[in-house]
This record gives structure tokens, C-alpha cells and sequence, in this order.
């Protein structure tokens, strides 16, 4: 997302650590953060011979598999007996990939039951054989955990790292400082190119009254002005949605407040409530800006649901940031034109372009290897990390042209006097618009 200007804390570590300190009262707990703080191997590793950990958790995704590798060596070379585990999407869709890779284990779906347990055990010397949610070697099988029920969690540990170092998506905000949070696990859709390997299908999500908790601690303790929904569906959930709105009305807390979900997941009603407690931006996942499109994606909506989802939102007086993906399998030269058009005629305020990534496990790389479109070898893949890259061919056109595409969708887009002013209006505005330009134009 660094294209989007976004640098996010990593709030799953943080809730690892949170449950930890709770349920294992005088563990010392660190995280390291080595993106958002800007960790040099070298710094990570004096950080890591300071702590000496006994036990650590790395965070392993598949486009950046070698520098989580590397992360763990460098925590193998700066205390040897210290036990490493892998764990988020990667470890669990290739966990044998993990432990090749020089992880003693993969944790499998959720963190935190896991890996509380396999403290707890190391540290009273019983062997971890037979814990649930951990693959200890190649072949074995696993038995996944309970899900966790949402309110029973604690706050992420937000006091283990710098909070003032992270920063909200370009154009995705109103008041700063913006503190994130996420309020909801697991997907009830089944869009053909999303990975669900950890939280799965089964949408669980904090009580209103948990989540206007957690939004008061964050304006208390933390100065927030306004917070950032990073739920993927955050309106998933009308009645929760309405309930918040309703609370957050009566709490007197100045808060605004921003959000991603579908087009299909709001009315006029609800973006009513919405804005009237605070909500100033609202992210749509678009995806495909042509009927066509959604159909491959497994979109489950058409695009006039799109546009009658931004105009609404608009009506409301909520800013909207559209979500397209480009490069999907099906894809010529002239349906990504005709997908400009579409693009266009939806009418964000915001727009935000990615190339189609092919995740292991999903239809969309099934797909894509057995058409014979994947633009790299799955080894590739493990350090494909930049969603500005394409990854999936379009036949009749090259790398180069498929990135110029993509630029100049951006400035059709912007240059246009309805867009244009939006972009000028925005918070930042001319540094908000320059810092685009910049990070377009160094794009190749």
C-alpha cells in the first residue's frame, strides 16, 4: 500500500502480544516492527541480541517470504536457542514452505491461542508436539483452535511501538492523528483473488459497545482525531453498523471516522447514520469496473450497484476512494479501456489502481497457472510484494505497457475538473496532490 501513502501498524502482532501480556502474566514482550520503523537488518539484529528472546513470532506473507527468512536468520544468528515460529498468511498456506525456510514452526490460522500456549509450554520445558494450530514438521497433520470470540480480546499492545510513525492513506482521511483499528475476522464473500487462509469464512466481529471502548481509549491515550476502520467488510454487519452510529452519537466524542467495505453492503440509510456519527471517507473494493469483470472476480455485484453505492455515499456527504484491480485473467487491451470508461463513469472522489495478484491457494492463481498467465515462477512470487508490478499476463502487452497503462489511467482520471477539484479539497491538498504525482511519476 505504499503507493496509497498508507503505513499501517502491525495490529495482529500487537494482539498477539496483548493476549500474551494478559494470559501470561510477567512475560516480557517486544515487537519489532522492521517496515514502519524502518529497521535495517543490522539495527533489527542488535535489537534482537539486547532482548535475547527465548521465543519469537515472525510474520511471514508470501510476497515478502525471503525478508521474513532473513529476519528469522538473523534472530537464529543473535540467539541461538531461541524457538521461531512463523505465522500469518503465508505460514498458513505453505507451512512447509516456513519450516524449510528455517522456522522451527508454522502457527496455522489465528495467533494468539497458539502462540500463548507455545510460550507457556517452552517455558515450563514441555515439548509443543501435538499443540493445535502449530506444524512442527513437514507432513504432520493439524488440528486448528477454537475461533476466539472478538470481545474477549484485549487492546492491541499500541504502548510497544511508536504510533506517531505510521501514517493513513493518501487521501483517506480528514483530521489527523488517525489511529487505526480493526473490529471484525473472517470474510463472508468469496471474491476469486482474496486469500482467506487465516481468519476463513466465518465473520465474527467486537460488539458496538467494544468498539466505541476502544475508540475512546485510542482518543484518551493517544490524541486520535480520527480513527481508520481496517475491517475488510466493515459494514458487513448493518445492525452492528446502525448500533455503532447510534452510541458513538451519544458518547460526545469528537471522532471522524473512515471505513472499507462493498457496494453492496450500504443504503441511503445507513450512509445517513454513518455520516452523521463522523464518517468522512468510505473505501469501496470496486475491483472490476465492468460487469464482465466482477463476474471473474466473483464480485456477487454489478457496476450500476457501484455507482448507486458512490452516489449515495456522496449524497451523504462522505468522500469515497474506489479499489480497481487491472490485469486479471480475460483481460485484452481493449477491455481494459472499456474498464477506464466504467472507472470513470462510477465517479469516486478517490481512486486507487493495483495490479491482479495471485496469492497461492486462491482461484485466481489456479487460474492464471493453468492458462499459462503467470508472469513469474512461483519462487518470483515470494518477494513479489509491489502490487504496482504486473503478475498476471495480458496477451498483447508487455510489462512496460501494462505499467503505462496504469499511469495513465491515473492522470485520465484525475485530470478531469470534477476529480481534479475533489484532489485539490482534499486534506494535503497541493502536498497531498504532489506527493501522488511524485510517487507516479517515479513509478518506472
Amino acid at each position: 500500500m505504499g503507493r496509497a501513502g498508507l503505513s499501517m501498524p502491525p495490529l495482529g502482532l500487537l494482539a498477539i502480544a496483548a493476549y500474551l501480556r494478559r494470559e501470561i502474566p510477567g512475560v516480557e514482550v517486544k515487537v519489532a516492527d522492521c517496515p514502519g520503523s524502518r529497521l535495517t537488518p543490522e539495527a533489527f539484529a542488535r535489537e534482537v541480541l539486547a532482548f535475547a528472546p527465548d521465543v519469537a513470532g515472525v510474520s511471514v506473507y508470501t510476497g515478502t517470504f525471503s525478508a521474513s527468512a532473513a529476519a528469522a536468520a538473523a534472530v537464529r544468528k543473535a540467539a541461538p536457542k531461541c524457538f521461531i515460529a512463523a505465522g500469518g498468511h503465508h505460514a498458513t498456506a505453505r507451512p512447509e514452505q516456513c519450516l524449510a525456510g528455517g522456522f522451527d514452526a508454522a502457527v496455522i490460522g489465528e495467533g494468539e491461542r497458539t502462540f500463548c500456549e507455545l510460550v507457556r509450554r517452552l517455558a515450563a520445558g514441555v515439548p509443543p508436539a501435538g499443540l493445535a494450530g502449530l506444524l512442527l514438521e513437514a507432513g504432520g497433520a493439524v488440528t486448528r483452535p477454537d475461533l476466539l470470540e472478538m470481545d474477549s480480546l484485549p487492546l492491541p499492545a499500541r504502548d510497544l511501538l511508536d504510533m506517531t510513525a505510521y501514517r493513513p492513506a493518501l487521501f483517506g482521511y480528514r483530521r489527523l492523528p488517525v489511529m487505526s483499528m480493526v473490529t471484525s475476522r473472517g470474510c463472508p464473500f468469496s471474491c476469486s483473488f482474496c486469500s482467506k487462509e487465516v481468519f476463513g469464512s466465518a465473520y465474527r466481529a467486537q460488539s458496538p459497545r467494544r468498539v466505541l471502548e476502544e475508540m475512546r481509549v485510542l482518543a484518551q491515550t493517544c490524541g486520535a482525531r480520527e480513527i481508520s476502520f481496517q475491517d475488510d467488510t466493515f459494514t458487513a454487519d448493518r445492525g452492528r453498523v446502525m448500533e455503532l452510529c447510534r452510541l458513538l452519537g451519544e458518547s460526545g466524542l469528537d471522532l471522524t471516522w473512515s471505513c472499507m467495505t462493498r457496494v453492496d453492503l450500504v443504503d441511503a440509510e445507513l450512509l445517513g447514520a454513518m455520516a452523521r456519527s463522523g464518517c468522512v471517507s468510505v473505501a469501496f473494493g470496486v475491483d472490476g469496473a465492468g460487469d464482465a469483470a466482477c463476474g471473474a472476480m466473483n464480485k456477487g455485484f454489478t457496476v450500476a450497484r457501484a455507482r448507486a453505492a458512490v452516489a449515495a455515499a456522496r449524497a451523504a456527504g462522505i468522500a469515497t476512494r474506489g479499489y480497481y484491480i487491472f490485469g486479471y485473467p480475460g483481460e485484452t487491451r481493449a477491455s481494459l479501456e472499456a474498464a477506464l470508461r466504467g472507472i470513470t463513469a462510477i465517479d469516486t472522489d478517490h481512486v486507487f489502481f493495483a495490479f491482479a495478484h495471485p496469492f497461492f491457494g486462491t482461484p485466481l492463481y489456479r487460474e492464471a497457472r493453468e492458462k499459462g498467465l503467470l508472469a513469474v515462477s512461483d519462487e518470483e512470487l515470494l518477494d513479489a510484494h509491489d502490487n504496482t508490478v504486473p503478475l498476471v499476463k495480458v496477451p498483447g502487452m508487455t510489462e512496460r505497457e501494462l505499467a503505462g497503462f496504469c499511469r495513465r489511467a491515473y492522470l485520465e482520471y484525475y485530470l478531469r475538473p470534477g476529480p481534479l477539484l475533489r484532489l485539490l479539497a482534499s486534506p494535503g491538498g497541493l502536498s497531498g496532490a504532489f506527493r501522488a504525482a511524485r510517487s507516479l511519476l517515479r513509478w518506472y
